[in-house]
């Protein structure tokens, strides 16, 4: 049991302790509340609980962090992305508290797979050799909006089955407007860097479901990125998408939050202070007006120090 801190949990946005017992939430809400179930609570000395962050399209090359890496920077899910040599690595030397979900490259003429629970990964250039879609989840790496669009037109042939098999997109590069719609429509969620200048805001609006990859060492760093900028985010919007929406890009749309019964997939993190932000392109629409009943997050304004993990 920790008390006296702040949890960020949209099921209680003024929530100090949170309680945990075999690998779930047990329990979120007041400081009183926690020391009387447990007079052993440890105390957060104001420090910041959230859900772990997921790295959802980590390429397996020579310039990959670590495992040990991530994990201490805050991230406790990795999509791997390579070789199956590579996947199976990578997935042997993470630590206690990072998961890996691989997606090995797909290799034959597709029909056959080695991935485990049937995922694996394709460039763009070699799916669209392919006679058929594979009946697995996909991870499809594009590296241009025209191979975007020919991707796009290939997948339309049969849209229920990308969506029926959990297809996803590894977008490196800028997304240009006019493809917007087009994701939107498609169904299949979309994994982007927000270091990159992305339409974010209008991704969003059409639908379209997003989560990032990191070139970023620090997870809170990708996350300002997709706020600050002529098309930036609210930070509850892509917080959102470094948490939740990547583990529903994988397959697990219960992953990513703090509620009783959710897996005890918690961070510690020290922080300068909480609040209420909106997009914007000058970063000045904050608020701790508690009463705006929201989660706050870290301010991310680019001259404040960025959270840092600290132990449970």
């Amino acid at each position: 049991m920790y008390f006296g801190g702040d949890v960020y949990s949209s099921i209680d946005p003024f929530a100090t302790a949170l309680g945990c017992a075999d690998g779930k939430v047990s329990f979120i809400g007041s400081d009183e509340a926690a020391k009387a179930l447990d007079p052993e609570a440890i105390d957060l000395n104001e420090d910041f609980l959230t859900p772990g962050f997921v790295h959802a399209g980590l390429i397996l090359d020579e310039a990959a962090p670590s495992a040990e890496q991530l994990y201490t920077q805050g991230f406790t899910h990795v999509h791997a992305i390579g070789s199956a040599e590579a996947t199976a690595g990578f997935d042997a030397g993470a630590p206690d508290g990072l998961s890996v979900v691989a997606y090995p490259t797909l290799t034959g003429d597709g029909t056959e797979t080695a991935a485990d629970a049937g995922r694996a990964s394709i460039d763009a250039e070699r799916l669209l050799t392919l006679e058929g879609l594979p009946e697995l989840s996909l991870y499809i790496l594009i590296d241009s909006n025209d191979r975007l669009g020919e991707v796009l037109a290939a997948l339309r042939a049969d849209p229920a089955h990308a969506q029926r098999y959990g297809y996803r997109l590894r977008l490196d590069f800028s997304v240009s407007e006019a493809q917007v719609e087009a994701l939107g429509r498609c169904g299949v969620a979309i994994t982007v860097d927000p270091v990159r200048e992305q339409p974010l805001a209008q991704l969003l609006a059409a639908g379209a479901q997003i989560s990032f990859c990191h070139s970023q060492i620090s997870p809170w760093a990708g996350v300002r990125d997709a706020v600050v900028g002529d098309n930036g985010i609210g930070a509850r919007a892509a917080f959102n998408a470094a948490t939740r929406f990547a583990h529903r890009a994988a397959g697990n749309p219960e992953g990513g939050v703090l509620a009783p019964g959710a897996d005890a997939d918690i961070v510690r993190w020290q922080v300068e202070r909480l609040v209420v932000q909106v997009a914007d392109p000058r970063v000045a629409a904050w608020s701790t007006d508690p009463r705006s009943g929201t989660p706050g997050l870290p301010e991310l304004a680019p001259d404040v120090a960025l959270p840092t993990r600290v132990a449970l």
